[in-house]
């Protein structure tokens, strides 16, 4: 009876540890602004330059403060802020761009990006349900977004620094 009470314990231990709560997607906090940093600058300079971070400070500080019309929101995996991204339709003109969508460095791969794309086009889609998406990122993540039907418009070698170039893109829905 004690092995079998010992096995037991074991097989509910290793639920317990193998539990994982689904990822959610909520609107931006301004709770969430050191999270935020700190994903963006896990992707420093891979993803993004160093230059970019006071950009993305200062975009957070103008959506906290309603001076900036995206809308954005944050992915939470296991109760922590582990990404975020938004959208908006900057120059009121019906054409809505990404803003500022990434995971922080330490949970790519894990279909977390997707899941906040996904969101992120549903809810477009919900607003305007025919559209027009444009994007630009860098050939890192060109791939990424191709998959999603996303079209390269537009390639500028060394926009961003020395061997990041800027490639826009678009989608049309």
């Amino acid at each position: 009876l004690g092995k079998q009470v010992h096995d037991t314990l074991g097989e509910k231990r290793k639920k317990i540890q193998n539990f994982r709560i689904e990822p959610i997607i909520r609107e931006y906090l301004k709770t969430d602004k050191v999270d935020c940093i700190n994903a963006f600058k896990s992707n420093v300079p891979h993803y993004f330059t160093t230059e970019e971070v006071q950009d993305f400070e200062n975009f957070l500080i103008r959506i906290e403060n309603g001076n900036d019309r995206a809308n954005f929101y944050v992915l939470l995996e296991n109760q922590k802020t582990v990404g975020c991204g938004g959208f908006g339709d900057k120059d009121n003109n019906g054409i809505y761009s990404l803003a500022w969508g990434f995971i922080h460095k330490e949970f790519h791969k894990k279909g977390l990006g997707e899941k906040l794309l996904r969101y992120r086009l549903d809810k477009i889609k919900q607003l305007k349900p025919k559209f027009s998406i444009v994007i630009d990122t860098t050939q890192f993540s060109e791939r990424f977004f191709k998959k999603f039907g996303f079209e390269t418009k537009k390639i500028t070698e060394n926009y961003y620094a020395e061997g990041m170039h800027r490639y826009d893109m678009e989608l049309m829905v």
